[in-house]
Formats: structure tokens, sequence, C-alpha cells
């Protein structure tokens, strides 16, 4: 249990780095939370100060806190099952509501595709395959986001255990690593739930 605060809460700090934030405000002088779309992640960094550079900077960026926390938590635990769950829920976590921007934060895509990108890189592709192929029938990016997120862990939860053992780490069981990866999911949902809501209004209208 001390690993998995301990971890949590190095992770929660680490994610709650506002790259997005930081990089606008330095190259810009714009408080991305105030423009555009309000997110405060590389898409809208893009579209704010339309230079691609910096988008790429701030998802690259976004991507780094995930890899790095979950680095951290096998490294300095031993390659705990508790503290590295803790490191993809906490670094996702810091990053969509970050102390410092008064929980207001970015998506969690990217940070949540670093840290799954270090414990099973095949399932950041399958995640990725799921958004641009829902992509070419919602024709948005927030819808292709949600079913892409809802997608992964239903995927996880159907294919054979063996199959899914043979893409993850030996310390975790599938339980742990499905848990781990469903609630890196309900944390980004949780951030998608206003860009729905103004999706299906916009369609009905």
């Amino acid at each position: 249990m001390t690993d998995y605060i301990v971890s949590l809460c190095i992770s929660y700090f680490i994610g709650s780095i506002p790259t997005a934030y930081l990089v606008v405000k330095r190259t810009s002088d714009v408080d991305i939370r105030t423009a555009g779309s309000g997110n405060v992640g590389g898409r809208n960094a893009l579209e704010v100060t339309g230079k691609k550079w910096v988008g790429v900077i701030v998802t690259l960026g976004d991507l780094l806190k995930g890899v790095i926390a979950v680095v951290l938590a096998a490294a300095f635990f031993d390659s705990s099952a508790a503290a590295v769950s803790a490191a993809m829920f906490g670094t996702v976590l810091g990053h969509c509501y970050p102390v410092w921007l008064k929980f207001h934060g970015g998506r969690g895509l990217a940070t949540g595709a670093g840290s799954l990108f270090v414990t099973s890189w095949p399932w950041v592709f399958v995640w990725l395959g799921l958004y641009f192929g829902s992509e070419r029938f919602t024709k948005n990016v927030h819808a292709s986001s949600v079913i892409a997120l809802v997608g992964l862990p239903l995927l996880m939860w159907a294919i054979p255990d063996s199959w899914l053992t043979a893409v993850i780490p030996s310390y975790f069981t599938t339980a742990e690593f499905f848990t781990a990866g469903s609630m890196i999911v309900a944390v980004c949902l949780s951030r998608h739930i206003e860009p729905i809501k103004e999706y299906y209004e916009a369609k009905n209208d």
C-alpha cells in the first residue's frame, strides 16, 4: 500500500506539469485555458498558436510524462504491479486535473498513451487503430476518442488471457493490467463528457 501511495503522489506531480499551458504562454503569451477549445493539450496548442511545432512539442511532452512516471515507478519500486499501476493512473490524473491550474487540464490521451507504451506498446497501436478506424465514420475527434477509449478495455477483457499475458510485463497479472488500463480510461472519459455533450447537441440541432 505504501508503494502505491508514494508512486501515486509522485506520478500525479509529474503528470500535473502543464506542458501546453507553459509552452503556449511562453511562445504566444496566451492562456490556453481561455483560448480555442480551452483544453490544455497538444491539439488545442496547435490550433491556438497556429504553429505545428508547438503542437508537436506539447504532445511529445505529454507523452513523456507518462513514460517517465512509469519508468521511475518500475525502477524505484522493483517492478511492483501496484506501484506501476499507481503511476499509470496518477500521471493521467495529474495531467487531466492539475492542482496548479485549478484542476483544469487536458484530456489525458497522450499521457495515457505514454504510460501504456512502457507497459505494453502493442496496445497503443490497438488504441490508435480504434481511433482512426472510428473517425472514418464519426468525422469527430471527440466521438472517435470516446469510442477508442471504451473499446480498449473491452478488447482487453474479450481476448484470451494467454494473448494478453504475451504482451504485458511479467509482474502484472491480466486482471491487474486490465484494472490499470480501465483506470486510465475512466479518467480520460471524465474529461470527454463536455465535448461529447456539445457534439450531440450540435448534431441534433
